[in-house]
């Protein structure tokens, strides 16, 4: 027991590691375990392609409303509260989904899955990446950053394969409603996310915000989002790492909402056989595993650094989009949707790691929320739009015209590359004692951490 306690300690890199790495995959197993047969869920449940990608809109917008105060929030008070109250929000959206049947059972689905995930961004990883720095000034993120990766990527394969195959396995149970169907997976999901708020109430310990007057921190969220946005403006890299962000987010809910109706095409979509879908989950798992061990393994020697590794990665994703858009049979669905949860796991990473590696501690939070903006406003547009052009003409269109849009935006890291470049030019070029003052000049006095 003792052993299991100092190999989770806060007093080393590697127990900080496992902490996190324990949360993070856990919850990712929670997702994908409804999600390989979540759109099938609400398609069998009556609902049309156009109705799921309004909903899916909504809960973005949700997000893009909230998403900059509770990053703010999670600064001012502290990341776990938030955390708990993300994932107890969360919690309630999938009971809705569960029980989803028409309009407004989707809205209020959208509804608490939109506060959930704004309260989500900016918390628990903004957590990590303090402690880490805390325990090692010197740390290397993106190495551990894909360690984390490697964990959610393992749950994800995990989840995926349990949650795709147990609709199937189940159906010969005569289950009740709303567990018929592909609702039993909605359960297995929602039963883990119990676990992980228990586990996070234990796990996450945070003595920096212990015992301070909650009241007076939460009047400085104001400061801590006026902040933030001003360095979205003045730090160089922002700009270019919110539009990459954006592209992610149209990217992923077109792959989300789309892969499962185009594999439909070709596989059918009963209940009774949803054991497909759980290898395309298991195979889509098992490629964003193979990213993420990649990256943990190689990462730090890709030529050009992190900025060319997420444009790289971008570039790849756009490709198996377009692939699976076009595909011709199960042979292309499979190798479009691996290909592109491989992409995705190997840019994630790199695009995490420079933004850390931007912004202030004191106002991780708030700049991983204008991160988690940036794709929302992604997830928002594509949701909306690309639904109703699937709903209207094909799914298969929707997604080649995300996946038009996604390669154009590997551009942006082209724009990180540049300004970390003449970043890294400006500081040589400083006198001795002022290149540490390159960026901060700028900031509001808030934002010293010494003011």
């Amino acid at each position: 027991m003792r052993r299991w306690r100092d190999s989770f300690s806060l007093a080393n890199t590697g127990g900080v590691t496992r902490r996190y790495a324990l949360l993070a995959g856990l919850q990712e197993f929670a997702i994908w375990l409804p999600l390989p047969v979540l759109v099938l869920h609400m398609t069998d449940r009556g609902l049309d392609l156009a109705m799921i990608g309004f909903a899916f809109a909504i809960r973005a917008i949700f997000v893009v409303l909230l998403e900059v105060p509770t990053g703010g929030l999670a600064d001012a008070i502290g990341r776990k509260p938030v955390a708990l109250v993300s994932q107890a929000s969360t919690l309630v959206s999938f009971v809705f989904l569960l029980l989803v049947g028409g309009p407004t059972t989707l809205f209020l689905y959208a509804l608490f899955q939109g506060i959930g995930a704004a309260l989500h961004s900016g918390a628990l990883e903004a957590w990590y990446v303090d402690k880490l720095k805390a325990t090692d000034p010197g740390v290397g993120l993106q190495r551990n950053l894909a360690t984390i990766s490697v964990a959610q990527t393992a749950a994800m394969l995990l989840g995926a394969g349990i949650g795709g195959t147990l609709p199937s396995l189940m159906s010969g149970w005569n289950l009740p409603w709303p567990l018929a169907g592909f609702g039993v997976a909605l359960l297995a999901g929602l039963l883990l996310r119990l676990v992980v708020l228990w586990l996070t109430m234990v796990l996450v310990e945070e003595p920096e915000f212990a015992g301070k007057a909650r009241p007076a921190n939460v009047l400085a969220t104001p400061t801590i989002i006026r902040d933030g946005l001003h360095l979205a403006r003045r730090i160089p890299v922002m700009r270019y790492l919110l539009l990459a962000g954006a592209a992610m987010g149209m990217a992923i809910v077109s792959l989300e909402t789309f892969w499962q109706p185009i594999a439909s095409l070709t596989f059918g979509a009963d209940p009774e056989s949803s054991g497909i879908y759980g290898l395309l989950g298991l195979a889509l798992g098992a490629a964003g595993l193979l990213g993420s061990l990649a990256v943990m393994r190689f990462g730090d020697r890709f030529p050009g650094g992190p900025a060319a590794l997420a444009g790289a990665s971008q570039l790849l994703k756009g490709v198996a989009m377009l692939l699976l858009a076009l595909h011709a049979g199960g042979a292309g669905v499979v190798l479009g949707l691996t290909l592109a949860f491989f992409a995705v796991a190997t840019q994630n990473v790199p695009h995490d790691a420079l933004l850390n590696d931007a912004v202030p501690a004191e106002r991780r939070s708030i700049m991983l929320s204008i991160n988690s903006l940036a794709l929302f406003l992604g997830v928002a547009v594509g949701a909306g739009s690309l639904g109703f052009l699937a709903n209207l003409s094909d799914p298969r269109l929707a997604l080649a015209i995300a996946a038009s849009l996604t390669l154009v935006a590997s551009l942006a890291y082209v724009g990180v590359a540049l300004a970390r470049r003449q970043a890294s030019q400006a500081e040589v070029d400083a006198e001795p004692g002022v290149a540490g003052l390159a960026v901060s000049a700028d900031l509001p006095p808030s934002t010293d951490p010494l003011g």
